[in-house]
């Protein structure tokens, strides 16, 4: 029954959207619109996605550098010690 309903209510929604997208007085302008909003949410998440690639590398880097020097001077206090 509750399946029934979901789809019921899937299938007012995707008609609604496709009336909306086909009418033929405005449906020209709105998919314009849609295209134009996928186009600049596109742009926006591939910026996002190079900011975090880079955030990303900087931190292994940094994270790599300062093993390194940890490794070093524990090197170096054991032949003080030794």
């Amino acid at each position: 029954m509750q399946s029934k309903m979901v789809g019921l209510i899937a299938g007012i929604g995707l008609g609604t959207g496709l009336m909306y997208l086909l009418d033929p007085d405005r449906g020209k302008q709105r998919r314009a619109q849609v295209r134009d909003r996928a186009k600049r949410t596109s742009r926006q998440l591939g910026r996002v996605a190079k900011s975090v690639d880079r955030t990303a590398h900087d931190i292994a880097r940094g994270t790599d550098a300062i093993t390194r020097r940890v490794f070093s001077l524990k090197r170096k206090a054991l032949r003080l010690v030794a």
